[in-house]
């Protein structure tokens, strides 16, 4: 039998990946006709890891990943430029 903290032991990592997954089907379906599929897949794995390496909440990273392509998407730049 279970115990109570066995219940309540979530593995939330797993929720983001599905989430972060959604996101991304749901936002290339919206936009991926304007883009090249392999580069706004290469611009959505690029957000995502920029998200999770600067973290400090890992559960925001979905929230921001989708924020950030959205940005990105509405100005019809997946890659800006960085400033110097």
């Amino acid at each position: 039998m279970r115990s109570y903290t066995d219940i309540n032991n979530i593995d939330f990592s797993i929720i983001r990946e599905r989430v972060l997954r959604n996101i991304r089907q749901d936002l290339y379906q919206e936009h991926g006709y304007k883009f090249d599929e392999v580069e706004f897949h290469d611009a959505f794995d690029a957000v995502v890891r920029k998200h999770n390496a600067n973290a400090v909440i890992e559960d925001f990273v979905p929230l921001l990943v989708e924020a950030e392509m959205k940005d990105r998407l509405a100005k019809g730049e997946l890659f800006p430029n960085q400033a110097a």
